[in-house]
């Protein structure tokens, strides 16, 4: 009887999956065919059966099978807390013990074990519960059977448990197998798909690899170097190089409270594979593919030069998550906050958005924020239709469509608007006519909340981020004046209609030229603080020769043992107390900031030390031409009554040009200090991750952003211990990285109209891809994609500058580029916003445009009518 309940790797194959569960099958299969899979056993799921049978779960699997959602989570621990309180009968417990002992004995060195969950229904063509259920890893011989226990208890995890309920799959009929595996001390791990799970390709094989142990990949704790091989004849069609900050070691050094190590900065952008080992591992995946018959997800190790196949299952979601299952209702993307950076926030950061955002008017959908089109159709006294309203609340900027009053809405939205006049209206005229450094107050703030430990990360918020007294300082309230600013694009609006109207035959870009000029806007003074650096650091031979040897993340630490370098430090320093809560991606909490780790600024000053043409010429250029054409403008509004004499339509067109430059300027700023209330309350956030690791209630450093606020409050109040959160934090992890690889649907229960339509004239010239219009005027240009302003090789003078979204980091790249093209943004987004103050054209909107046009190609910019066409290179120069 025993020994089914111990199953050797050899002695087992894919049929056997109701024994040795989905994962234990494929390893017994794959060694069998004589892949390079590590030697283990399986204690069997009869094993777990019957351990189940002892402790009498019956009565608590009826209780499961009626509990109610409020219930489940409750049922579900009473469940794995009997299971991991009970005894293993004396008869199993030295079977697996002999086991482990054997399994053991035949390697030649210490070896520890990988303990891993394999349900009878897990890794099926149709089901997959990747992340739901334990692993377990650095397991001796001390702790294997109880880490045994927790791999079935695991089996309900109220994920799980959900997860089987939506399938279709009886409790009762499912049990846990357990593998023991040894644990190979990787020094390089991986995934390999082999078809591409975004796209859903069969021709490319897309690698992943990382430093050490596969866990910080699987679990998403790390950025992995990324390969995508063509299928026919292996060749390398893609490969992108991650900073890879940290990795879980093969050993765990004694004492430590976190599984993560940073890795050395020499290795960090280092690349994992070789094109031998790249080979290698696809053609070992394509092997398997073929041996399955069907697509597979790849897990492998390579150690001491050896390649190990850890784990090889099908691939059950392909192409774009299906994130509109299950949503009721109709909804458009939220383009301000998404047009930031294409992630999903993470749930801590998404907790803390909804705070800001609040319901129904929208919805965090997967990471993404949405805007509820039928709440919002319900607060216009207008009769339009609801695939109109949605095009203008995605596209906002654009021109809106032909709409009727409705006297039916009419009372209540009157109402409505007086009620938000009595709430806001004080507060909107308070911001009209204020000095340009009326924020600066808000530095203090954030100083004095983050010192004052009765402020934890959500009353940090509150008291930075929220509103406060309607007649507190205006400066204190910087989310609310972000949110008022917008006001600009209705004086835009007017000026460019006064405009056409006047003087019909003015350029196409006439309104924006008048209302551009980066003077007093924040983001662009960082930007020229960062070019000041670089005229420092090109002053003294020893600062530019180790900027130029070193990479950005390593020549800190060499600059400080350089003499020479103490004046180009001390301004670093004068710029990041300015500027040092600035970072990539600053609307997400998990993102560090540059006080945390100057690197990404070191790596703009030297690309800035390459720039041999003064940026700050192009802004005279822009200001000479906004000169010209204020002269322009006034000269032939001559031919008008009264206009010599009086000018009451240069007056009319230079306060609605002022107006647009004032709020365009508050708003960026307000961003500036909004960012660092977000910075802030990042700091808090910190302080608890440490203190809970400290504590053992949290074991890696990032693993905090994938709670929830409600779960770390628990945590606080010793309600939940790591054990209660890792499988979570784990499943969400994996969920981050498979949504991050994905581009949000525009819009969910609604077909969204295309706001522009090509003409045939447009597509005469060549290749053309149409955006939105974000900012005027035409340029040809050679094409630099940046993927990372960081770390990206430099933007050189005149380029066009690519990217997939772009924030207040991005500015300085403003100040050489000749046109953006952005993948995602709106014509008040950043890209656009700062392209007008800089007068230079930009098309946003464009998906996958860091895909669709490759560094060196020629492009035209059309920012008048959304328009980039692909040129040859006999067609103009940059101009």
């Amino acid at each position: 009887m025993m020994t089914s309940m111990i199953l050797r790797f050899n002695e087992i194959g894919r049929k056997d999956v109701a024994i040795a569960g989905g994962k234990g099958a494929n390893l017994g299969e794959l060694i069998g065919k004589g892949f390079p899979v590590p030697p283990g056993f399986v204690v069997s799921a009869h094993a777990c059966e019957s351990f189940f049978r002892d402790i009498e779960l019956r009565k608590e699997f009826d209780a499961l099978n009626k509990a109610s959602r409020d219930d489940l989570k409750n049922q579900c621990k009473k469940i794995q807390e009997i299971i991991e309180h009970a005894q293993i009968p004396p008869d199993l417990t030295e079977a697996v013990l002999k086991a482990y002992d054997e399994l053991v004995k035949s390697r030649t060195n210490n070896i520890v074990c990988a303990v891993r969950s394999s349900a009878t229904a897990e890794d099926l063509g149709d089901a997959s519960f990747a992340g739901q259920h334990a692993t377990y890893y650095y397991v001796d011989r001390d702790r294997l059977l109880l880490m045994v226990k927790h791999c079935w208890a695991s089996l309900w995890n109220p994920e799980a448990v959900s997860y089987r309920t939506t399938q279709g799959i009886g409790h009762e009929s499912v049990f846990m197998a357990v593998v023991v595996q040894e644990m190979i001390r990787s020094e390089i791990s991986g995934v390999t798909f082999t078809a591409n799970p975004v796209s859903g390709s069969r021709d490319e094989i897309v690698t992943e690899a990382s430093w050490g142990m596969g866990a910080a990949i699987v679990d998403g704790r790390v950025t992995p170097d990324h390969y995508i091989v063509e299928r026919d004849g292996f060749k390398l069609r893609e490969k992108r190089i991650a900073d890879k900050r940290f990795m879980v070691p093969s050993r765990l050094e004694e004492g430590s409270a976190t599984r993560l190590q940073e890795v050395p900065h020499g290795m960090r952008q280092k690349e994992t594979l070789s094109p031998d080992l790249i080979q290698k591992i696809t053609q070992l995946a394509v092997e398997a593919e073929e041996h399955f018959g069907n697509p597979q997800d790849i897990e492998w190790a390579i150690a001491d030069g050896q390649v190990y196949m850890l784990q090889s299952r099908p691939i059950t979601m392909m192409g774009r998550e299906d994130i509109e299952r299950d949503i009721k209702g109709q909804y458009v993307l939220f383009k301000p906050l998404v047009e930031n950076f294409t992630d999903p926030v993470t749930p801590l950061t998404g907790d803390f958005h909804q705070l800001c955002f609040a319901p129904p008017l929208f919805r965090t959908i997967k990471g993404w924020l949405y805007v509820n089109v039928r709440a919002f159709k319900a607060l216009l006294p207008v009769k339009i239709s609801d695939e109109d309203l949605a095009a203008l609340l995605y596209n906002f900027g654009t021109k809106p469509p032909d709409m009727k009053l409705s006297l039916l809405k009419l009372p209540h939205c009157l109402c409505l608007a007086f009620f938000t006049y009595l709430t806001f209206g004080v507060f909107y005229s308070r911001t009209s006519r204020l000095p340009g450094n009326f924020m600066d107050i808000f530095r203090k703030l954030a100083e004095k909340v983050d010192e004052d430990p009765a402020f934890g990360p959500l009353e940090t918020s509150e008291r930075l981020l929220g509103v406060s007294k309607i007649f507190a300082p205006a400066g204190n309230q910087v989310l609310l004046v972000n949110l008022s600013a917008p006001r600009y694009f209705f004086s835009m609006r007017v000026l460019e209609k006064l405009l056409h109207r006047w003087l019909p035959d003015l350029r196409d870009d006439a309104a924006s030229l008048l209302c551009s000029g980066s003077e007093g806007v924040l983001s662009a003074e960082m930007g020229r603080g960062i070019w000041t650096l670089a005229k420092e650091a090109k002053r003294h031979k020893p600062v530019r020769e180790l900027l130029e040897k070193h990479k950005p993340e390593k020549v800190l630490s060499e600059l400080k043992a350089e003499p020479e370098a103490k004046k180009f430090l001390e301004q670093l320093d004068s710029f990041l107390s300015i500027n040092g809560h600035r970072g990539l991606k600053e609307l997400e909490l998990r993102s560090p900031r540059w006080e945390e780790n100057p690197a990404p600024v070191l790596g703009m000053v030297r690309n800035y030390m390459l720039v041999e043409t003064d940026p700050g010429e192009h802004e005279r250029v822009v200001d000479q031409t906004r000169r010209e054409m204020e002269k322009k403008i006034r000269k032939n509004l001559e031919k008008y009554p009264l206009e010599i004499l009086l000018r009451p339509r240069w007056r009319i067109i230079s306060y609605l040009a002022n107006r647009t430059k004032y709020f365009s300027r508050m708003r960026e700023n307000s961003r500036f200090y909004h960012i660092m209330g977000f910075y802030t309350v990042r700091k808090k956030i910190l302080r608890v991750e440490d203190e809970f690791i400290r504590q053992g209630k949290l074991r890696c450093k990032g693993d905090i952003f994938f709670l929830h606020i409600k779960e770390i409050d628990r945590l606080q109040a010793g309600e939940l211990a790591w054990r209660d959160v890792d499988d979570r934090i784990r499943e969400r992890r994996m969920e981050h990285i498979r949504l991050s690889k994905t581009t949000p649907p525009k819009s969910i229960g609604i077909k969204l109209k295309e706001a522009f339509r090509f003409d045939a004239k447009d597509v005469e010239e060549g290749v053309a891809f149409r955006g939105q219009p974000a900012s005027s005027g035409s340029y040809s240009g050679i094409a630099r994609i940046i993927l990372d302003p960081s770390i990206d090789i430099e933007l050189r003078p005149g380029e066009v500058l690519i990217a997939p979204y772009t924030d207040p980091a991005w500015t300085p790249l403003f100040l050489t580029a000749g046109a953006a093209i952005v993948e995602v943004g709106s014509y008040l987004s950043h890209a656009g916003t700062v392209a007008r103050e800089f007068g230079m054209p930009c098309v946003v909107d464009l998906p996958d445009c860091t895909k669709r046009i490759h560094t060196g190609l020629k492009v035209h910019v059309d920012g008048d009518q959304g328009i980039v066409r692909l040129i040859s290179e006999d067609k103009g120069e940059n101009k």
